[in-house]
Protein backbone atom coordinates (compact mmCIF):
# COMPACT_ATOMS: atom_id res chain seq x y z
CA UNK A 1 0.00 0.00 0.00
CA UNK A 2 2.79 2.37 0.98
CA UNK A 3 4.62 1.67 -2.28
CA UNK A 4 1.59 2.47 -4.39
CA UNK A 5 1.03 5.72 -2.48
CA UNK A 6 4.67 6.70 -3.01
CA UNK A 7 4.43 5.95 -6.73
CA UNK A 8 1.23 7.98 -6.96
CA UNK A 9 2.86 10.94 -5.19
CA UNK A 10 5.88 10.78 -7.50
CA UNK A 11 3.71 10.61 -10.60
CA UNK A 12 1.65 13.54 -9.34
CA UNK A 13 4.79 15.61 -8.76
CA UNK A 14 6.05 14.71 -12.22
CA UNK A 15 2.72 15.74 -13.75
CA UNK A 16 2.82 19.07 -11.90
CA UNK A 17 6.34 19.77 -13.20
CA UNK A 18 5.29 18.94 -16.77
CA UNK A 19 2.15 21.07 -16.62
CA UNK A 20 3.84 24.08 -15.03
CA UNK A 21 7.18 23.93 -16.82
CA UNK A 22 6.22 22.65 -20.29
CA UNK A 23 7.00 25.97 -22.08
CA UNK A 24 10.57 25.86 -20.74
CA UNK A 25 10.95 22.16 -21.59
CA UNK A 26 9.62 22.57 -25.13
CA UNK A 27 11.68 25.72 -25.72
CA UNK A 28 14.89 24.00 -24.64
CA UNK A 29 14.02 21.02 -26.85
CA UNK A 30 13.73 23.38 -29.85
CA UNK A 31 16.91 25.25 -28.99
CA UNK A 32 18.89 22.02 -29.27
CA UNK A 33 18.35 22.02 -33.04
CA UNK A 34 19.63 25.57 -33.58
CA UNK A 35 23.29 26.12 -34.43
CA UNK A 36 24.66 29.49 -35.51
CA UNK A 37 28.43 29.49 -35.86
CA UNK A 38 28.91 31.37 -39.14
CA UNK A 39 32.00 33.57 -39.48
CA UNK A 40 32.85 36.15 -42.13
CA UNK A 41 35.04 35.45 -45.13
CA UNK A 42 33.55 32.18 -46.39
CA UNK A 43 33.76 31.14 -50.04
CA UNK A 44 30.05 30.35 -50.31
CA UNK A 45 26.69 30.85 -48.68
CA UNK A 46 24.75 27.67 -49.44
CA UNK A 47 20.98 28.14 -49.41
CA UNK A 48 19.52 24.70 -48.82
CA UNK A 49 16.33 23.82 -50.68
CA UNK A 50 12.96 23.47 -48.99
CA UNK A 51 12.23 27.02 -47.94
CA UNK A 52 13.67 29.72 -50.18
CA UNK A 53 11.71 32.18 -48.05
CA UNK A 54 13.16 33.01 -45.50
CA UNK A 55 16.47 31.35 -46.41
CA UNK A 56 17.47 33.36 -49.49
CA UNK A 57 16.64 36.78 -47.97
CA UNK A 58 18.77 35.87 -44.96
CA UNK A 59 21.61 34.68 -47.19
CA UNK A 60 21.47 37.99 -49.07
CA UNK A 61 21.73 39.84 -45.75
CA UNK A 62 24.74 37.72 -44.76
CA UNK A 63 26.36 38.28 -48.16
CA UNK A 64 25.92 42.04 -47.86
CA UNK A 65 27.54 41.89 -44.41
CA UNK A 66 30.69 40.17 -45.65
CA UNK A 67 30.06 36.55 -44.73
CA UNK A 68 30.73 35.37 -48.30
CA UNK A 69 31.03 36.76 -51.80
CA UNK A 70 28.52 34.51 -53.52
CA UNK A 71 25.35 32.52 -52.88
CA UNK A 72 24.64 28.97 -54.07
CA UNK A 73 21.12 27.60 -54.46
CA UNK A 74 20.84 23.81 -54.38
CA UNK A 75 18.40 21.98 -56.63
CA UNK A 76 15.46 20.15 -55.05
CA UNK A 77 13.43 17.62 -56.97
CA UNK A 78 10.29 19.21 -58.40
CA UNK A 79 7.18 17.97 -56.56
CA UNK A 80 5.29 17.45 -59.83
CA UNK A 81 7.20 17.77 -63.14
CA UNK A 82 3.91 18.12 -65.04
CA UNK A 83 3.72 21.72 -63.84
CA UNK A 84 7.37 22.65 -64.33
CA UNK A 85 6.40 24.93 -67.21
CA UNK A 86 4.43 27.24 -64.92
CA UNK A 87 6.52 26.83 -61.74
CA UNK A 88 10.13 25.77 -62.04
CA UNK A 89 10.55 25.14 -58.35
CA UNK A 90 12.21 27.47 -55.86
CA UNK A 91 14.79 28.65 -58.38
CA UNK A 92 12.06 30.48 -60.27
CA UNK A 93 11.49 32.70 -57.21
CA UNK A 94 15.11 33.75 -56.72
CA UNK A 95 15.22 36.63 -59.21
CA UNK A 96 11.99 38.06 -57.80
CA UNK A 97 13.31 37.95 -54.25
CA UNK A 98 16.54 39.66 -55.29
CA UNK A 99 14.61 42.35 -57.18
CA UNK A 100 12.20 43.03 -54.30
CA UNK A 101 15.11 43.35 -51.88
CA UNK A 102 16.99 45.66 -54.27
CA UNK A 103 19.99 43.40 -53.85
CA UNK A 104 23.04 42.97 -56.02
CA UNK A 105 24.47 39.59 -55.14
CA UNK A 106 26.00 36.86 -57.33
CA UNK A 107 23.79 33.75 -57.38
CA UNK A 108 24.90 30.32 -58.62
CA UNK A 109 22.25 27.68 -59.37
CA UNK A 110 23.80 24.28 -58.63
CA UNK A 111 22.23 21.32 -60.47
CA UNK A 112 22.06 18.17 -58.38
CA UNK A 113 24.14 15.11 -59.16
CA UNK A 114 20.96 13.15 -58.48
CA UNK A 115 18.67 12.83 -61.48
CA UNK A 116 15.64 15.06 -61.01
CA UNK A 117 17.13 16.94 -58.06
CA UNK A 118 18.03 16.40 -54.41
CA UNK A 119 15.49 14.77 -52.12
CA UNK A 120 17.37 15.11 -48.83
CA UNK A 121 20.01 17.14 -47.03
CA UNK A 122 22.46 14.28 -47.64
CA UNK A 123 21.92 14.65 -51.40
CA UNK A 124 22.69 18.36 -51.12
CA UNK A 125 25.83 17.59 -49.13
CA UNK A 126 27.14 15.28 -51.86
CA UNK A 127 26.33 17.95 -54.48
CA UNK A 128 28.30 20.57 -52.56
CA UNK A 129 31.19 18.23 -51.83
CA UNK A 130 31.64 17.67 -55.56
CA UNK A 131 31.30 21.39 -56.34
CA UNK A 132 33.69 22.54 -53.60
CA UNK A 133 36.38 20.01 -54.48
CA UNK A 134 36.25 20.95 -58.16
CA UNK A 135 36.50 24.66 -57.34
CA UNK A 136 38.89 24.29 -54.38
CA UNK A 137 36.55 26.03 -51.93
CA UNK A 138 37.54 25.61 -48.29
CA UNK A 139 34.92 27.46 -46.26
CA UNK A 140 31.14 27.31 -46.66
CA UNK A 141 28.16 28.50 -44.65
CA UNK A 142 24.90 26.56 -44.77
CA UNK A 143 21.86 28.82 -44.73
CA UNK A 144 18.65 27.14 -43.69
CA UNK A 145 15.92 27.63 -41.10
CA UNK A 146 16.87 27.54 -37.44
CA UNK A 147 15.28 24.16 -36.69
CA UNK A 148 17.21 22.54 -39.57
CA UNK A 149 20.71 23.87 -38.80
CA UNK A 150 22.00 21.13 -36.50
CA UNK A 151 20.90 18.30 -38.80
CA UNK A 152 22.20 20.08 -41.90
CA UNK A 153 25.57 20.64 -40.24
CA UNK A 154 25.69 16.99 -39.18
CA UNK A 155 24.94 15.75 -42.71
CA UNK A 156 27.53 18.00 -44.35
CA UNK A 157 30.21 17.19 -41.76
CA UNK A 158 29.70 13.46 -42.34
CA UNK A 159 29.75 13.70 -46.12
CA UNK A 160 32.70 16.13 -46.25
CA UNK A 161 34.81 14.44 -43.59
CA UNK A 162 38.47 14.37 -44.59
CA UNK A 163 38.18 17.08 -47.26
CA UNK A 164 39.47 19.92 -45.09
CA UNK A 165 36.41 21.99 -45.97
CA UNK A 166 35.23 24.19 -43.11
CA UNK A 167 31.45 24.00 -42.67
CA UNK A 168 29.38 26.45 -40.64
CA UNK A 169 25.68 27.14 -40.25
CA UNK A 170 23.43 30.19 -40.11
CA UNK A 171 19.76 29.90 -39.21
CA UNK A 172 17.05 32.06 -40.74
CA UNK A 173 14.08 32.94 -38.56
CA UNK A 174 10.66 31.58 -39.52
CA UNK A 175 7.92 34.21 -39.34
CA UNK A 176 5.27 31.61 -38.40
CA UNK A 177 6.92 30.05 -35.33
CA UNK A 178 10.10 30.06 -33.26
CA UNK A 179 11.72 28.12 -30.42
CA UNK A 180 9.46 29.73 -27.82
CA UNK A 181 6.07 29.09 -29.45
CA UNK A 182 6.44 26.26 -32.00
CA UNK A 183 3.90 24.04 -30.23
CA UNK A 184 1.18 26.65 -30.84
CA UNK A 185 1.08 26.25 -34.64
CA UNK A 186 0.54 23.26 -36.93
CA UNK A 187 3.63 24.20 -38.94
CA UNK A 188 5.77 24.50 -35.82
CA UNK A 189 4.61 21.17 -34.41
CA UNK A 190 5.24 19.46 -37.74
CA UNK A 191 8.69 21.04 -38.10
CA UNK A 192 10.03 20.27 -34.63
CA UNK A 193 8.50 16.83 -34.10
CA UNK A 194 9.74 15.66 -37.51
CA UNK A 195 13.13 17.29 -36.90
CA UNK A 196 13.66 15.14 -33.82
CA UNK A 197 12.95 11.97 -35.82
CA UNK A 198 15.07 13.05 -38.79
CA UNK A 199 17.99 14.07 -36.58
CA UNK A 200 18.00 10.65 -34.90
CA UNK A 201 18.16 8.99 -38.34
CA UNK A 202 20.97 11.29 -39.49
CA UNK A 203 23.01 10.42 -36.41
CA UNK A 204 22.91 6.75 -37.41
CA UNK A 205 23.82 7.07 -41.10
CA UNK A 206 25.69 9.17 -43.67
CA UNK A 207 23.31 8.67 -46.59
CA UNK A 208 19.62 8.29 -47.40
CA UNK A 209 18.09 5.31 -45.59
CA UNK A 210 16.53 2.66 -47.82
CA UNK A 211 13.26 2.38 -45.91
CA UNK A 212 12.35 6.03 -46.56
CA UNK A 213 11.17 6.46 -50.13
CA UNK A 214 11.46 10.11 -51.09
CA UNK A 215 9.32 11.23 -54.01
Amino acid sequence: MKKSVLVLIMLSCFAVVIVTQYPLILTNYARFFYVHNATKGADLLVVLAGGIIPRLPYAIELCQNGYAGRIILTEARHPDPRFKEIWNGEWSMASGIIRLLNAKVPIVFLPSLKKGGATSTFDEAYDLKDYCLKNKFKHIILVTEKHHTRRALLAFEKVMAGTGIRIEAAGAANNMFNEANWWQTDMGISAYIMEGIKYALYVMTDKNVSFIKNY
